[in-house]
């Protein structure tokens, strides 16, 4: 049976941030935890902070990933906030570091991305419009404001409050920006 070396890493990372703080946590520490040779992480990682994106990828926001342009938005929000509170230890320390390619940094820039996407993907062959790219845009970028306070303010509010809250505020002027989609709805809302 083959072992997965990410996950294994990833798991020690995780472990070992609920012992020490994040941003002093070193690899060295991380290999004598997982037993992973220098050469072993240096293959699949670049760093301490592109396993802690591997980490958000995989085990927070596994429903957002480049492939899956089928989401039930609502729904996929719900489990990425209740995947953040259970790693809250992490997330929180993740958020607050802020090295060259930090967990910040990358969410704004993942979000926007992943929402052009699903969004042209959803709007069919022809490219959308600059109203709805604009419109994408500002709301990933709201939304991972909103979500990065939600976390740096130790998650005040609920997970279902928080998926319906931004879910709404997505949703409104959709409608009129995906008329003239080849899926003709507003993806903020249920069909």
């Amino acid at each position: 049976m083959a072992i997965n070396i990410k996950a294994l890493l990833a798991n020690g990372l995780l472990e070992l941030c609920e012992e020490i703080p994040l941003d002093t946590i070193t690899i060295k520490q991380l290999l004598n935890k997982t037993e992973v040779s220098r050469q072993t992480f240096y293959n699949h990682f670049k760093d301490k902070n592109d396993l802690i994106q591997y980490i958000y990828l995989e085990k927070i926001i596994p429903r957002y990933n480049d492939a899956n342009t089928e989401i039930d938005f609502y729904e996929s929000l719900l489990d990425t906030f209740k995947r953040m509170k259970e790693y809250h230890v992490f997330m929180k320390q993740a958020c607050l570091m802020e090295d060259q390619n930090c967990l910040r940094d990358y969410i704004f820039d993942h979000c926007k991305q992943f929402d052009l996407e699903w969004h042209q993907h959803l709007y069919g062959e022809k490219p959308m419009p600059e109203a709805l790219r604009f419109a994408t845009e500002y709301h990933a970028t709201a939304s991972s404001s909103m979500t990065l306070s939600w976390i740096l303010s130790d998650m005040p509010a609920s997970c279902e409050e928080m998926a319906l809250l931004i879910t709404k505020m997505r949703g409104i002027g959709m409608e009129k920006l995906f008329a003239d989609a080849n899926t003709g709805y507003n993806p903020y809302q249920k069909k």
